[in-house]
């Protein structure tokens, strides 16, 4: 145990360096387009939207039937569609995801060759009532390209209808799959618009597996007919469970919307007796969501059901789990589900849950999110099943009620939800310390600085193999935020993330719009912060340089070798057995500067450590005795 801490410590700082004027924002490298974007007034150089900003709608009535024996969807689809750009559009672009294990597809990684298939079929397209020639279709990667009769002018109103047929994955897939053969996540399983936004136009780049997605906002008016004995969850809202549910289900349902204790809806019993549905050989299940950027299900005729609900203001967000009766967490995620909603809302961010409602299915791999539900691999540890749960259920916040663009800039939504969920877990278990904090330091200390893996953060999603993905989508972005967070305080940095929130409700921001809010927030221009976090090749890696021994005063230089600027926590021990810390805020670097000299507290000194237990490269040149 130390004997004492000095946690800050006034002392002069002498800067080995000339001054360098600190980068500014503005300065940053910004692509054509997106100043084009400026140019055209659809943004401001503030983080708000500009005047001239639009984004198009896309709302979709779907009627599907998937066939669980053989794994076929067949459905159909209209589309409304209103092109609020001043552009005259000549083609539409949608994405078919289900494309992605077409024979022949390029994939970022492999997949079971049960699961590979000859791809989306389309069996009709009409556009305004005029059928189009399949023939002319256009097909590349998961985009299908349809020239329309004339053209969409701007301000119109466009009707797309759809049929199609596909085979869903059989075993286990990325983000979705088939569970122990009777259980399914269906997902990406309509022909969806691809993105037509301000600043590239159609956001037509094919979808390829490790980026995620993309889309416009809109209603949802969904039917999906299934066999009798299965059961669904969704993004939407049912609204036909009397037509579905015998009795004793639906006071189960009544109960847990009311309660905010878990309640058991379907047992293991349940499904043995299977006289949870009205008789009939199939059900239609009718759902309606609002204002969303994508629609996906569970199904099964096996998992069991948990539900409960959490009050918030003067509604209560209905919370539902489904899995199997052998996993060895999900008996628990109901609860937890429940106690993640309340900590975003009351700690951080601080801001009204915006989902309408949570659902959690069994399924995997790891844990996947869309409005309303999510897909998640049961884990084995109860932390593990605590952390990702709130993790995916706070991307409620970012990307659905904030529209980030996850196919460019999955870092935003990544690097946002890992850290605040990281926040949300910590409250949850009661961690004061945050011990996640020295976790995160040492998985990007054991991966940083690799010439495959550590690239700069802002490259395009869509661009990165697997393993960057994962460095540069989330294990970095959480560590930016995590130092914003301790340099900024909670405070601020809630505000800022709240700012965020509010100005692009519901609309598609950029990176460079969150780095102005920030900036605004902060009350300085961060640019010295984003420039090497986020646009250059660089690291962490702090070093003790050289040591000058004084009487009465000792000096130590600190060497900034991996061009990060990161905190300094300098801990000097004593030889009387004493103990103090110097602390500096990661600012010391703003000017451009490599090193920094720090006068020590005097006495006579037996070693000095430097980032103990923090993000650190090297840590070999971080103590001196």
């Amino acid at each position: 145990m130390k004997k004492s801490i000095l946690t800050w410590i006034i002392l002069p700082v002498l800067f080995v360096a000339g001054e360098i004027k600190a980068q500014k924002t503005t300065d940053l490298y910004i692509p054509l387009e997106i100043k084009r974007a400026y140019a055209n007034e659809t943004r401001n150089g503030n983080g708000t939207p500009g005047k001239n900003y639009f984004q198009n709608r896309t709302d979709y009535s779907i009627r599907a039937e998937f066939f669980p024996d053989n794994k076929i969807l067949t459905g159909t689809e209209t589309i409304t569609y209103k092109n609020n750009s001043k552009d005259s559009l000549a083609r539409l672009r949608f994405n078919l995801y289900q494309n992605l294990y077409k024979k022949g597809a390029a994939r970022d990684a492999d997949t079971k060759p049960e699961n590979i298939h000859d791809g989306v079929e389309i069996l009709n397209i009409k556009v305004n009532g005029s059928p189009i020639d399949l023939k002319l279709l256009q097909f590349y990667s998961t985009i299908m390209s349809v020239t329309v009769p004339g053209k969409l002018a701007p301000g119109s109103e466009t009707k797309i209808e759809i049929g199609w047929k596909e085979k869903m994955p059989e075993t286990l897939a990325r983000r979705q799959g088939t569970y122990n053969k009777t259980n399914f996540f269906i997902a990406y399983w309509y022909p969806k618009i691809c993105v037509f936004d301000d600043i590239e136009g159609w956001n037509s780049v094919g979808h390829q597996g490790n980026a995620e997605f993309y889309g416009d906002y809109g209603n949802f008016d969904v039917q999906v007919t299934v066999p009798a004995e299965y059961t669904i969850w969704s993004s939407g809202a049912l609204l036909n469970a009397e037509e579905i549910f015998t009795d004793k289900y639906l006071a189960r349902i009544k109960k847990a919307s009311l309660s905010d204790s878990v309640i058991h809806i379907i047992s293991e019993k349940d499904r043995i007796e299977n006289q949870i549905t009205k008789p009939g050989a199939k059900h239609i299940w009718k759902y309606k969501t609002e204002n969303q950027t994508d629609f996906a299900f569970g199904v099964s005729n096996q998992y069991v059901w948990d539900a409960t609900s959490v009050q918030l203001g003067n509604s209560r967000i209905p919370i539902n789990s489904a899995y199997s009766t052998t996993s060895k967490t999900f008996s628990k995620v109901a609860e937890v589900s429940r106690q993640s909603v309340e900590s975003f809302t009351k700690n951080a961010p601080g801001i009204p849950f915006p989902g309408r409602q949570v659902n959690v299915f069994e399924g995997g791999p790891n844990g996947m999110e869309f409005p309303g539900i999510i897909n998640q691999e049961d884990y084995s540890s109860p932390e593990e099943m605590t952390m990702v749960t709130s993790h995916e259920i706070g991307h409620a916040y970012f990307p659905f009620n904030v529209g980030i663009n996850e196919q460019k800039y999955g870092w935003m939504d990544e690097g946002l939800m890992t850290f605040i969920g990281f926040l949300a877990f910590s409250d949850i278990l009661g961690d004061t310390s945050m011990m996640f904090k020295s976790l995160l330091a040492a998985k990007y200390n054991e991966e940083a600085a690799t010439e495959g893996v550590d690239v700069p953060t802002m490259l395009v999603s869509y661009s990165l193999p697997d393993m960057t993905y994962g460095f540069v989508t989330y294990l970095r972005p959480t560590a930016v935020f995590g130092l914003l967070y301790d340099y900024l305080g909670k405070e601020k940095f809630m505000l800022a993330v709240k700012k965020f929130s509010d100005n692009w409700e519901g609309k598609h921001p950029i990176p460079y719009d969150l780095f102005f809010t920030f900036n605004e927030v902060a009350g300085e221009d961060l640019g010295w912060f984003w420039k090497p976090w986020m646009f250059d090749f660089g690291y962490v890696d702090l070093a003790i340089g050289r040591v000058e021994t004084g009487k009465p005063e000792t000096t130590v230089t600190i060497e900034n070798k991996g061009g990060y600027p990161v905190p300094i926590v300098l801990k000097v021990a004593y030889k009387d057995g004493s103990e103090k810390t110097i602390r500096k805020p990661m600012d010391v670097w703003k000017s451009g500067n490599k090193t920094i000299s720090i006068v020590l507290p005097k006495g006579d000194i037996r070693e000095i450590t430097l980032n103990k237990g923090m993000m650190e490269t090297y840590p070999a040149n971080n103590s001196f005795n």
